[in-house]
């Protein structure tokens, strides 16, 4: 354990760091702290994209019509080895 001028740090009985600082704390932060990090936080979440923009239609379309197998593109010579196969069926 370590004394500090803001608390105790030192680790608990699970092997993890814990700071002892004063009673409005919470953990390493102070009250305006730990609000301008929620803040922050919170304002990164609302400028994040959540949805996904095709950049280039070329790649989407190629990659649409490629033969998949579970999820997963096929090499192109085992591609004409199944669509043979498939035709003959």
């Amino acid at each position: 354990k370590s004394s500090t001028t803001l608390g105790t740090i030192g680790l608990d009985e699970n092997g993890l760091m814990h700071v002892e600082g004063p009673p409005d704390w919470v953990g390493a932060y102070s009250p305006e702290s730990r609000k301008i990090r929620i803040e922050r936080f919170l304002a990164k979440r609302n400028h994040r994209v959540w949805v996904k923009k095709v950049k280039y239609d070329v790649r989407k379309n190629f990659a649409d019509s490629r033969l998949r197998v579970k999820g997963r593109f096929v090499k192109k010579e085992d591609e004409m080895l199944m669509r043979d196969l498939m035709s003959l069926t």
